[in-house]
């Protein structure tokens, strides 16, 4: 089997000939402690991952050394690591979205990377398509704080100013489909912390759920398989998400608690399941020995069927490279279709 083929077949909850793996991001000092380069499909080329993430891709105006302009008028200050920081944003009042305009989704610029990285890749890797669902363009256009206001300050504009951010990524993901011949969508929308939602579930049900039954509805009917990031405790919105369509959950995050085991037993006839090596303590702090361990019990509590085996978030600046490799290398010695179905 191909990384494409092995993906897919994890999403769908089959089991591929060995256990996949791919991540969001991997921080440009680690790809390059580990194979000289820097550039994320050398990176992917070299380590042999199943898959790649790409997002799309927008022009920017520095403002200093350390500070751009992209082309939705949000200000983003360089951070050292692969995600920027959002400093300052383009919505003053959300009563007036309709005033902001939309970069356009169709723009070429915008797909320079996807069309790099199917080029190269074709379908000897899966080149995942990461858009987002709502929330996260809210509150980079918006402000946090904002954003946790407007679903109960402002529920009649926030109801139409997600319906025009999912109308955007649903147009972003179709033109990747038509195009370039994507199969997989992931969205990377963070609505939970440790301790559970960052809305109560009754306030996310009734004013954001609906627009993103409609995002994964969209992806689904593009005929794409749908992977949903979130990290944090996500349990009381999962059944609504799965009810959506998602078809796979990333990243069963183990600094809330969860845990593949109870994931797996609970879920794992519904959704495939994605990481959950922890990328805060055992991939910055431990041992090799103990990424591999921690790798072999992914293995045993999560697949051999409907499991991708990545960081429980991205490999950041912080993990050591030598853990990474330590975590590729027991993929490859545990995941395999002989030694996952080998009696413990």
């Amino acid at each position: 089997m191909n990384g494409t083929e092995r993906i897919c077949a994890a999403i769908r909850r089959e089991t591929p000939d060995r256990i996949p793996t791919f991540e969001w991001f991997i921080d440009g000092s680690v790809g390059k402690a580990l194979t000289g380069f820097e550039d994320p499909l050398e990176v992917v080329e070299c380590l042999d991952l199943d898959g790649i993430n790409i997002r799309p891709d927008y022009s920017k105006h520095f403002i200093d050394a350390q500070v751009f302009e992209d082309e939705w008028g949000a200000r983003r200050q360089l951070t050292g690591d692969s995600i920027p920081a959002v400093i300052a944003h383009p919505l003053a009042d959300l009563t007036r979205h309709q005033e902001f305009s939309f970069p356009d989704p169709r723009a070429d610029h915008r797909f320079a990377t996807l069309r790099r990285a199917v080029e190269r890749f074709g379908v000897r890797r899966a080149v995942v398509f990461n858009v987002r669902d709502g929330f996260s363009d809210l509150r980079d256009l918006l402000g946090y704080e904002e954003a946790l206001m407007a679903p109960l300050a402002e529920p009649e504009a926030c109801a139409g100013f997600l319906d025009r951010i999912v109308t955007y990524n649903l147009a972003l993901a179709e033109h990747a489909v038509r195009t370039f011949g994507v199969r997989i969508i992931a969205t990377t929308d963070d609505v939970a912390m440790a301790t559970g939602p960052l809305f109560h579930p009754d306030v996310y049900r009734e004013r954001i759920l609906p627009s993103f039954r409609r995002a994964i509805r969209g992806f689904k009917a593009l005929g794409c398989l749908v992977v949903k990031h979130c990290d944090g405790n996500v349990l009381p919105l999962l059944a609504d998400w799965i009810e959506a369509g998602i078809d796979c959950l990333d990243p069963i995050d183990p600094g809330s608690g969860l845990t593949m085991a109870a994931m797996k037993a609970a879920y794992g006839g519904r959704i495939a399941l994605k990481g959950n090596i922890d990328c805060v303590n055992t991939l910055c702090t431990g041992t090799p020995d103990e990424v591999r361990d921690a790798v072999r019990r992914c293995i045993t509590d999560g697949g051999p069927a409907g499991l991708i085996v990545s960081s429980s978030n991205t490999i950041h600046r912080g993990v050591k490279p030598e853990n990474y490799r330590a975590m590729l290398e027991a993929l490859r010695t545990y995941g395999t279709l002989e030694t996952t179905h080998q009696p413990t």
